[in-house]
């Protein structure tokens, strides 16, 4: 595959089937040139042919033949690693799920080979559940809880884990025979609701989401944002007090010494690992559920004057939050950012659903391996 084929099945994935005659002018290529290409497409399967009423594409009374997506045609594995929670699905073109598998695992053990055998056995469980062929997977999206090196195969660090330059893409691909990719774990679920959720008609828009800390992700016009070719919008290590509590990261007074779920839950006095509804238990502490809005609201208000997001959309515990947790946010951020962000920002919950990380993988692996046009 080409640059040429990823730009005929972006426009399929995002407008839907589409006549020859417009993919020509869309792509800026000559009918000759988009015939040989779609018929490569049509070949492998991934796209067909269907009959189109498109005005103005054919003589009257005749309808164009157009093309179509087919988005079963193959598949990726996305799979995130969390806080002690790796989570992975098998997903078709369109990153809707086609089987999901969770695996819990103590973080006091979670050395990098431990965790690549762990993401191994579940991805092989996976492939069997889903009964896919292994022929039609075009490869595996790993979202990391950190940055990752410009070529997209390692972990360069994960602070709450204390790792440094993990070669997970190598040792997955040897393990498993299949690429790899791998993304920070937030700026992947930033791409799949920007491709495929709440975001697609968005210009800008900024995940937030909160489980062990406090991450974020950045798409602008459809790309991932990565500062320094990293990938990670770290907004949990914002310092929002000068003389506060050590973070995990060595500074004192970040975000995440407020609003991360070790804080809230030891300020809420709730023992359970990875709790539910943890917002829903800390509003009933006034001292605690204040400072947590105040200094995210800050936090936020920041980043839209930087980055100038119109859409911010919560995950995790975020998304799980009381209305009065989103409606705060709605209300006070946008009299602290300038025209004309304060007209349009938008303050959204995730759409992705359970297994969110775990489909930003895929749309991660899906950017990376078919809709880019690299070759397979």
């Amino acid at each position: 595959m080409g640059a040429h084929h990823g730009a005929i099945l972006r426009i399929l994935r995002d407008d839907g089937p589409q006549s020859r005659a417009e993919l020509a002018r869309r792509t800026s290529l000559s009918p000759t040139a988009l015939t040989h290409l779609t018929a490569h497409l049509l070949r492998e399967g991934t796209v067909v042919e269907l009959n189109q009423a498109t005005a103005g594409d054919a003589p009257v009374g005749r309808p164009a033949i157009g093309v179509a997506l087919v988005p079963d045609a193959l598949s990726v594995v996305g799979v995130h690693i969390g806080a002690g929670t790796i989570d992975a699905t098998i997903t078709d073109l369109r990153a809707a799920s086609k089987a999901m598998a969770s695996q819990h695992f103590d973080t006091a053990t979670s050395e990098p080979a431990a965790v690549i055998g762990m993401v191994v056995r579940i991805v092989e469980q996976l492939i069997k559940k889903a009964g896919v062929d292994r022929s039609r997977l075009i490869g595996l999206g790993l979202g990391v809880p950190g940055p990752v090196d410009t070529k997209r195969r390692r972990n360069l660090q994960s602070v709450n884990y204390d790792w440094k330059d993990v070669p997970f893409a190598d040792e997955l691909e040897t393990a498993l025979r299949m690429p790899v990719v791998v993304e920070h774990n937030v700026s992947a679920m930033a791409l799949a609701e920007s491709r495929y959720g709440i975001g697609r008609d968005t210009t800008a828009l900024l995940y937030i989401y909160l489980r062990t800390g406090l991450g974020a992700g950045l798409v602008i016009n459809g790309m991932p944002f990565r500062p320094g070719g990293y990938g990670a919008v770290e907004l949990g290590h914002v310092q929002v007090v000068e003389d506060g509590e050590r973070c995990a990261c060595g500074n004192v007074g970040c975000l995440e010494t407020f609003l991360s779920e070790r804080a809230l839950a030891r300020a809420a006095h709730i023992d359970t690992p990875h709790p539910r509804r943890l917002l829903a238990a800390v509003e009933k502490y006034p001292d605690v559920w204040n400072a947590a809005l105040r200094h995210l609201t800050t936090a936020i208000a920041t980043a839209t004057n930087l980055l100038n997001p119109d859409l911010i959309v919560f995950g995790g515990h975020l998304a799980e939050a009381p209305e009065s947790f989103i409606d705060h946010i709605r209300r006070g951020v946008p009299p602290r950012v300038l025209p004309p962000m304060r007209d349009v920002l938008r303050v959204e919950r995730s759409s992705l659903g359970p297994g969110a990380g775990a489909i930003g993988a895929a749309a991660a692996a899906l950017d990376h391996f078919f809709y880019s046009g690299v070759s397979r």
